[in-house]
């Protein structure tokens, strides 16, 4: 390691000297999640991962999970042997610490997050954004670990596209994906429209022939539209509408209603979403406002249980409706000097409403959860190509909470020349106490009657997030490259914990109270490696080492048995991705994930530790184009994902299964073939 680093410090100004006039490693790509405004990722103040649209067709990513896997510091987990729910993860803490959002605004409610990651599809998708550590300072609760930023299509010039992507899942099951987008702009680009579409057919995937479903029947559609209208010279209102309509089903007995099968979990989601913004941008450019409002409404009907030999029918229907709107202003103003350098100061103010209802047929009690936050935001950063130094703060008043809830945030970034940039960061953030989140589902899908309340004396998780990273951007011949290290730390008091309090054998129901326990303690390193060695060629390779601990004793596992390690949190990953263009209309892609051995609990006739293998999960494509006059185009790909059947050996079988004993690699061996006409 010592010769490595002398040998990149001794090449160092041959690489400072050599220039380059591409952009291929992608360091002035365009981002908003950082500071809420528009910026370059290489001048924004902290750290944003990107993955595009071109990255997410060149891993033949379907949906949102698929593409989040190829993100530094993120990974995708499958939770759920039976409906093949699913989370992400960021710097090592779990999908309740991280906010994912549609167009920079927080519609995405615990209930719809739940199957979100496999619901929207990469057709709605211009590019993801992500923010690592510290969200809850811009994006309120719930943002601890980070925040996913989906930023929806939006039209730019004439066009249209269909494409197909068909799957073969383990030899055995069919799974069908098909897409269509299409763009218009007026001729004076003052109003444009962008459409998609995306429809969906998966069967049911038995990997050990024991009657019941590794991966789960499904069957989705999506519509939706972005459009914008400049309402004068220095205004523009954009809409952005999107209906997703979801049926998945995980168990046995395919050919048989969910009652009559033994095991069943799934549901059918009907769910609107919408966000409107009216935008002013006066002709000197300095000042910016900002009006918006969004909504998102999710109507599900599930099926969560078990049907014994002897019951003729099972009970265990559910439905849950929920309504979440979120609305407000931003402004801001740029001085071309504020004391000492020059400025961006933003301010902004905004509400969130969030209603749940959720109740079951087996149990009497009907789930009521309303939800009020009313948040102010405040920054300003000043910047110039050397210096950023960001200071903001947010507030918020949430009815889960007794009083208002303060948020700072500092951030800066020294740049000493064109290719280096070093950042560091702090931000303190909180998750608030709400009753109906992820655990609920986690009990349903376990066959269990399942209940969760609020501890009179809960208090807000608390904490705090610090990151350093070294952005190197270096050119030596041909070679472009880019090599970003970042340290981070999150330390978290009071953190949640599901404490038994009632458990009848007999009916199966089981109360649980959420209370709060000592903490928890993430530190690690992000490492990434962008290279261009030539045009044509582009590869990336991103890894994280580290370490999620509870402090005190730890997580109480099982009666008087405790454990600092927190489950599914491998202490290295990494993922690497590399696009090589031979000639003209032909592309080879590999694209590739790695996963440590990590701590999860087997609930069988008793509750196990389990220490994991380690996973590396190998995909394979090529594509090729071909030509038809100037505008259309036709592409052809085939491919293989998890070339090596890297795939969990060790299954829980049978109807009494524990479906939440999954890890590794969601699919199997999985062969595809795609093709695409774009006009």
């Amino acid at each position: 390691m010592k010769k490595i680093i002398i040998a990149i410090i001794s090449l160092m100004p041959l690489m400072v000297m050599a220039q380059s006039h591409h952009d291929t490693i992608r360091l002035r790509q365009v981002v908003v999640t950082a500071t809420q405004h528009a910026t370059t990722r290489s001048e924004a103040p902290s750290s944003v991962g990107v993955v595009d649209a071109n990255q997410m067709e060149a891993a033949s990513a379907v949906n949102l999970g698929q593409a989040l896997n190829y993100c530094t510091g993120l990974r995708v987990e499958n939770t759920c042997q039976n409906c093949g729910a699913n989370e992400v993860r960021i710097n090592g803490l779990g999908q309740a610490y991280s906010q994912i959002l549609i167009d920079s605004r927080p519609v995405n409610s615990a209930l719809a997050g739940i199957y979100l990651l496999d619901q929207l599809p990469t057709a709605l998708i211009d590019r993801v954004e992500v923010l690592r550590g510290g969200g809850s300072a811009l994006y309120g609760s719930n943002a601890i670990a980070g925040v996913v930023n989906v930023i929806t299509r939006e039209p730019h010039t004439n066009g249209a596209s269909v494409g197909n992507t068909t799957s073969l899942v383990g030899g055995k099951a069919w799974d069908f994906s098909n897409s269509f987008n299409a763009s218009v702009v007026s001729d004076d680009r003052r109003a444009g429209l962008a459409i998609f579409g995306h429809n969906r057919s998966r069967q049911p995937y038995d990997h050990n022939d024991d009657g019941y479903s590794e991966v789960g029947k499904l069957k989705a559609h999506m519509v939706g539209f972005r459009s914008y209208l400049r309402t004068s010279d220095y205004t523009k209102l954009s809409l952005e509408y999107h209906n997703i309509h979801d049926f998945r089903r995980g168990g046995d007995s395919f050919d048989l209603p969910s009652p009559l099968a033994h095991i069943s979990e799934g549901g059918e989601h009907d769910i609107h979403s919408a966000n409107l913004k009216w935008d002013w941008l006066p002709a000197s450019g300095l000042r910016h406002a900002t009006l918006f409002a969004s909504m998102q409404h999710v109507d599900r009907q599930s099926y969560y249980g078990e049907r014994a030999d002897n019951e003729p029918m099972g009970t265990a229907y559910g439905y849950t409706q929920e309504l979440t709107l979120n609305y407000g202003a931003l402004y801001s103003r740029h001085f071309d000097n504020l004391w000492f350098l020059p400025a961006e100061f933003t301010a902004g103010i905004e509400h969130t409403l969030d209603r749940l209802k959720d109740y079951t047929l087996d149990s009497p009690d009907t789930l009521h959860q309303h939800i009020g936050i009313l948040s102010g935001y405040l920054q300003n950063e000043w910047k110039n190509s050397s210096w950023s130094i960001l200071v903001g703060s947010r507030i918020d008043k949430h009815t889960m909470i007794a009083g208002p809830v303060v948020s700072p945030r500092l951030n800066v970034r020294y740049a000493p020349g064109d290719h280096l940039t070093l950042r560091v960061g702090y931000a303190s953030g909180f998750r608030a106490p709400q009753v109906y989140d992820e655990d609920l589902h986690v009990g349903a899908v376990n066959g269990e009657l399942y209940k969760i309340t609020n501890a009179p004396d809960l208090r807000m998780e608390r904490s705090h997030s610090f990151t350093a990273s070294a952005d190197l951007c270096f050119h030596l011949g041909s070679l472009e490259a880019d090599l970003l290290v970042e340290g981070f730390y999150t330390g978290i008091g009071d953190a949640f914990v599901n404490e038994l309090v009632f458990d009848d054998t007999a009916s199966g129901y089981m109360h649980y109270e959420r209370r709060n326990a000592d903490g928890a303690q993430v530190m690690g390193l992000n490492v990434e490696m962008t290279l261009s060695p030539i045009e044509t060629m582009r590869l990336q390779l991103g890894g994280t080492w580290q370490r999620s601990l509870y402090t005190g004793q730890g997580k109480e596992w099982a009666e008087g048995l405790y454990e600092r390690r927190m489950e599914r949190t491998p202490d290295l990953y990494a993922y690497l991705t590399g696009v090589y263009t031979p000639m003209r209309g032909l592309q080879l892609t590999a694209t590739g994930t790695f996963t440590g051995p990590m701590l999860v609990y087997h609930n069988g006739d008793e509750i196990d530790k389990v220490s994991t293998p380690s996973f590396f999960d190998l995909s394979l494509k090529a594509s090729y184009s071909i030509p038809f006059g100037e505008r259309t185009m036709l592409e052809l790909s085939i491919g293989v994902r998890n070339l090596f059947n890297s795939y969990q050996r060790d299954l829980d079988s049978g109807p009494e299964r524990d479906a939440a004993y999954i890890y590794g690699p969601s699919l199997p061996r999985t062969l595809f073939a795609g093709a695409k006409l774009a006009i």
